[in-house]
């Protein structure tokens, strides 16, 4: 029977865990590039009907709510994590 010490169970887990999950920093990346993709496909609608192209009215409101809500929800997203940011700053050690 072999003794393994505690400390080297608890990395590995770390480990296992870490591999197996994306982590907040990478989510919030993907998330941002998103956001910033609706507003680039947004733009690119409102230049060509600028230039006269053939885009029903319907698609252009559609794509321009879409970047306005992944804005908005972007926005709120960074209004919490200022917000949890100033709650750890209050916190007494």
């Amino acid at each position: 029977m072999e003794i393994r010490p505690i400390n080297l169970t608890i990395s590995s887990e770390r480990e296992r865990a870490k591999a197996s999950s994306p982590s907040f920093l990478d989510e919030l990346s993907k998330f941002i590039h998103w956001v910033n993709q609706e507003q680039q496909k947004a733009e690119a609608i409102k230049d060509a009907v600028l230039k006269g192209a053939d885009i029903p009215l319907h698609q252009m409101v559609v794509e321009f709510e879409k970047a306005s809500i992944a804005l908005n929800l972007l926005i709120q997203v960074r209004n919490k994590l200022v917000e949890a940011f100033q709650e750890l700053n209050r916190m007494q050690v």
